[in-house]
């Protein structure tokens, strides 16, 4: 499933201070963004033929040194995925987009001995699979 790379490439097309990979960040750069999916994502319901609605959780993290630029950047990135138009579309078939929800606001998760602080945005992503 395509789903993490279309996130990726639909969040790249804001005018964020840093592009957006789908992996943790690791303190090389400043400012640094990251899209993580997380455990506990679920199936909701499954078809005779193994056709899924699955709802999967995501995790923007954000990591620099001017709280500003971080805080502007993942209120961005909110203010996507909580849009009633945001959509995506699988480049390959395996999904279809039924529904996103912003699950959290952007929130500092710590701060390092060299004043980089570390920011989270949760959001969920519904979309139906094909066996």
């Amino acid at each position: 499933m395509d789903l993490t790379d279309r996130l990726v490439d639909r969040i790249n097309l804001l005018d964020l201070p840093a592009t957006i990979y789908a992996a943790a960040v690791t303190g090389k750069e400043d400012p640094e963004i990251g899209l993580l999916v997380l455990p506990n994502s679920q199936v909701i319901s499954q078809d005779l033929a193994g056709n899924k609605v699955v709802q999967l959780l995501y995790e923007v993290v954000m990591r620099g040194t001017d709280e500003g630029q971080i805080n502007d950047a993942l209120w961005k990135i909110a203010n996507l995925i909580g849009s009633d138009d945001f959509h995506v579309q699988s480049d390959t078939g395996s999904f279809i987009f039924d529904r996103a929800e912003v699950t959290s606001f952007p929130t500092m998760t710590g701060v390092d001995l060299k004043g980089s602080l570390n920011y989270i945005l949760d959001f969920t992503i519904q979309v139906e699979t094909f066996a």
